[in-house]
């Protein structure tokens, strides 16, 4: 049906196919939607300000509350970089280290130990 005229809205392919659609039934979802539905609450203007305000407080402290953890993750980075780069030298001290001990020859020790 829509390959025969693709330029059906889709509420007219739904009628086609499952009959005519009213407010008192949305097809698959069982009852419909009320004018009453949409109004949502019956909050006072003040109530609504209020909760603005408040939202607005909570965007404010959470902004701060990132910005913090986002400069201790920083020097958390700083910190392991630090870390990395000093266990590479650490590694590259342990390599010359067991390199030079392969060629220097073992000694034998004249001390007797009683």
């Amino acid at each position: 049906m829509v390959q025969a005229d693709p330029s059906l809205p889709i509420i007219e392919i739904v009628e086609k196919c499952c009959g005519p659609q009213t407010r008192s039934l949305v097809f698959r979802l069982g009852g419909g939607v009320k004018a009453k539905d949409l109004k949502g609450g019956t909050s006072s203007k003040d109530e609504l300000l209020s909760a603005l305000r408040s939202t607005r407080e909570d965007i404010k402290s959470l902004n701060e509350e990132n910005k913090f953890l986002n400069e201790e993750n920083k020097s958390l980075n700083d910190c392991l970089s630090t870390i990395e780069y000093e266990m590479k030298e650490i590694m590259k001290l342990k390599e010359l280290f067991v390199a030079q001990q392969e060629h220097v020859p073992p000694t034998t020790s004249s001390v007797s130990i009683e």
